[in-house]
């Protein structure tokens, strides 16, 4: 699958984005010596490692970008209809996207945690929180940077559990216009392009 230039990674290299993330045999089967990341993402759609592109597209997209991308996923696959708590993490995720500051970065560990760090919801507002600044408590002075790969690890994990839901055998369906809607936040796009023309 040629995926082409993808301006808004972090990562122009493979080798690069791979030390974030280390691939699994599969994955790792398909690097090449100089390989671009979008080259990489592309053969692993090839491949059929769909998943792994999802978590790799996760950890190379800016940390605001990746968090929005699963709060596009969340509004393309999943219903409006969610439980209070859900509801409340998806808001908090978006809250910080729309305004990336560190009051709402850290509003966003609250509802995550009444969660249970469980659903899809809470794994978006923990990408958020962990997207920058310090993971201690804010009355703690030591500050305890995130890792480089946690946001994107988190925003992995709420893009594929909002593939979940519906029927099984069309997962696969699910997860692929999910990796499209993140091709598209990886070329500069909002990723609601499908869901404005289905609305239209």
């Amino acid at each position: 699958m040629e995926l082409g230039f993808l301006p808004k990674l972090r990562f122009a290299q493979a080798a690069h984005l791979c030390a974030v993330l280390e691939p699994g045999e599969e994955a790792k089967a398909i690097l090449s010596p100089g390989m671009s990341a979008s080259d990489f993402l592309g053969a692993l759609v090839e491949g059929g490692l769909v998943v792994d592109a999802i978590r790799y597209m996760a950890v190379a997209l800016p940390r605001r970008e990746a968090v929005w991308w699963a709060c596009a996923c969340r509004r393309a696959l999943l219903p409006p209809e969610l439980p209070e708590g859900d509801l409340a993490a998806w808001k908090a995720a978006e809250d910080w996207v729309y305004d990336p500051t560190e009051p709402f970065r850290r509003a966003c560990y609250g509802p995550a945690q009444a969660l249970k760090f469980e659903t899809a919801g809470a794994y978006a507002a923990l990408g958020a929180y962990w997207s920058g600044g310090s993971l201690a408590p804010p009355e703690v002075s030591l500050i305890v940077p995130p890792g480089d790969g946690l946001t994107g690890t988190a925003t992995a994990a709420s893009v594929i559990l909002t593939c979940v839901p519906g029927a099984a055998k069309s997962i696969g369906e699910r997860q692929k216009k999910a990796l499209t809607i993140g091709i598209d936040i990886a070329n500069g796009g909002t990723g609601l392009a499908d869901q404005k023309a289905a609305s239209a």
